[in-house]
């Protein structure tokens, strides 16, 4: 057991402690915690919070392990990303996935998933904010136009207000099924 402890302090490894049953293993009224979760440094700082847990032993002499991890947020407040149904309908969507997922990464199996993940989600993320921006902002901005269309229509009835009344009018329902998908 010193050889062990001994290995664990010579490459630094770090024990970060568990809750549940202080054993992992009981037969014949021998109890032993032999099962243990040991995590490096670079995982510490990778994963703000390791929790371990030992679960009862229902089955089989031995109890699970629960690890659950925090990852570390490198964001600065960035809310999560969202995927919005109202983008399937948008004509330029499809390519532009198609698009982003066709190029190559220098990886292969889940690290090249993940890779295409996270930047499929950075260019999504600026697609929606220059094609769509706010939605409910964009609502209430079309909502004073429509209103400022009726006014500048009450003062000229001109057939091209009243073309403008509709083309707002038009925007509006546009933008409120986006908001209802949303």
């Amino acid at each position: 057991m010193v050889d062990f402890a001994e290995a664990i302090e010579d490459c630094r490894i770090l024990d970060p402690g568990f809750d549940g049953s202080e054993f992992t293993w009981a037969k014949n009224g021998l109890f032993e915690r032999l099962d243990r979760i040991l995590v490096n440094e670079r995982w510490a700082q990778t994963l703000e919070t390791t929790r371990v847990t030992n679960l009862p032993r229902i089955a089989s002499d031995h109890g699970p392990v629960l690890v659950r991890c925090k990852v570390t947020s490198n964001n600065s407040g960035d809310r999560p990303f969202r995927f919005q149904n109202m983008w399937v309908r948008h004509e330029g969507f499809e390519d532009l996935v198609r698009g982003d997922w066709s190029q190559p990464t220098e990886s292969g199996g889940l690290l090249n998933f993940q890779i295409k993940l996270a930047r499929l989600k950075r260019i999504l993320k600026v697609w929606n904010k220059e094609t769509f921006g706010n939605i409910h902002n964009n609502l209430r901005d079309m909502e004073v136009k429509i209103a400022l269309a009726q006014s500048d229509f009450e003062e000229r009835p001109t057939p091209e207000n009243r073309t403008e009344i509709n083309r707002c009018i038009a925007e509006y329902i546009r933008l409120f099924k986006m908001e209802e998908v949303f």
